[in-house]
C-alpha cells in the first residue's frame, strides 16, 4: 500500500468548487480573515485567498471551508513571507 504523498509530505491541499467553495485540508491556522482575504498558515506556504463576501463556513484541526466569490489564490513560501 502506497502514502498519498500530499500526506507523507503534509501538503496543503485545496478543493474548488467554481470560485464559490474552496475546501482547504492539512492547513496549520488562520492568519488573517476579512471579507476580502482569508490567509491560512500551512506546513510549507501561506495560502491567500481574495475576493468578495468570504466566510469561513467550518474550520476543524484537518480541514476548513471558505464560501463566498473567490477571486484569486495566491501560494507564498514560508520563508519568503514577511508578516
Amino acid at each position: 500500500m502506497e502514502i498519498p504523498k500530499d500526506v507523507l509530505y503534509g501538503d496543503v491541499l485545496i478543493r474548488l468548487s467554481g470560485n464559490r467553495q474552496a475546501i482547504i485540508e492539512n492547513y496549520k491556522g488562520i492568519l488573517l480573515y476579512t471579507n476580502e482575504e482569508v490567509v491560512i498558515a500551512c506546513k510549507k506556504v501561506t495560502l491567500r485567498i481574495y475576493g468578495c463576501n468570504l466566510h469561513i463556513h467550518y474550520f476543524s484541526g484537518t480541514d476548513m471551508k471558505v464560501t463566498g466569490e473567490i477571486e484569486t489564490i495566491t501560494y507564498v513560501s514560508n520563508g519568503e513571507l514577511c508578516c
